[in-house]
């Protein structure tokens, strides 16, 4: 029997130029929804980002690091 974990979706805002962390479920239809509440809050969509991993702390840490780690890479236009 091959054990698989679920998907965790985590919802991270960026703060200080860095994501981060708000929200994480694993229903990913929760994290749309905290999603929408930001962006009514008038939260612009470019500052919101869906994160899918591991549901363990290190996964989520990690998934949030690589993202903020490509995001510092990408050219400015």
């Amino acid at each position: 029997m091959t054990v698989t974990k679920q998907r965790f979706w985590t919802l991270a805002i960026r703060h200080n130029d860095r994501l981060v962390p708000e929200f994480g479920s694993f229903v990913r239809g929760e994290a749309i929804a905290a999603m929408s509440e930001w962006r009514r809050k008038g939260v612009r969509r470019a500052n919101l980002k869906i994160l899918a991993s591991d549901p363990d702390l290190a996964a989520i840490k990690n998934a949030v690091a690589a993202l903020n780690s490509a995001l510092l890479v990408e050219p400015s236009a």
